[in-house]
């Protein structure tokens, strides 16, 4: 089981990494940001609901539910609308890359405000990652990382690690385990 989550990771991060090639000629051909991800997700929630109804699980959701939902959902509409934003400033296959700082930013996160221990593996896997990122980064000759293109990439980037801290603090390990 555990062999298939990284799988489905694996295939989840790369097919991520495909939005600049959607996005990009959708903005040569006069959309916005806003547009494209208005679609994107007007086409991707029907998607997500049939695969929850068809795994048996309800979308009806409490009272109690609906302010945490709501901020997860402001946070990562902020985070793809800062990212598809940022396609505008500067080279999307370098905004996609800076992107990734999110890991570094999630182990901070839980550090500092959540006090989770701060162990040599996760700090390993991180020189690792930024090392990767380093490398990455190399602009292509005559082009310039734009500084506001930056400032939306690591936006995007910190309203993502917010939304998976905060989706990490409030799922009850009943509801992982599959138990109600």
């Amino acid at each position: 089981m555990k062999l298939k989550g990284y799988i489905l990771a694996a295939v989840a991060a790369a097919t991520y990494g495909t939005n600049p090639a959607f996005a990009v000629p959708l903005y040569a051909d006069g959309m916005n940001p806003n547009t494209v991800l208005f679609f994107r997700y007007l086409l991707g929630l029907p998607i997500l609901a049939s695969m929850l109804l068809l795994r048996g699980h309800s979308l009806k959701i409490s009272r109690g539910e609906l302010m945490p939902l709501g901020v997860l959902g402001i946070l990562m509409g902020i985070s793809s609308l800062t990212l598809f934003q940022s396609y505008n400033y500067m080279n999307s296959g370098i905004a996609s890359t800076l992107l990734f700082v999110y890991p570094v930013m999630v182990a901070v996160l839980m550090t500092f405000f959540f006090h989770e221990r701060f162990r040599a593996t996760t700090a390993l896997c991180l020189v690792i990652m930024t090392g990767g990122l380093v490398l990455l980064l190399r602009a292509p000759e005559g082009m310039e990382v734009s500084g506001t293109g930056v400032v939306l990439v690591m936006l995007s980037s910190l309203t993502y690690a917010i939304y998976l801290v905060m989706t990490n603090v409030s799922v009850q390990p009943s509801a992982i385990a599959g138990k109600p």
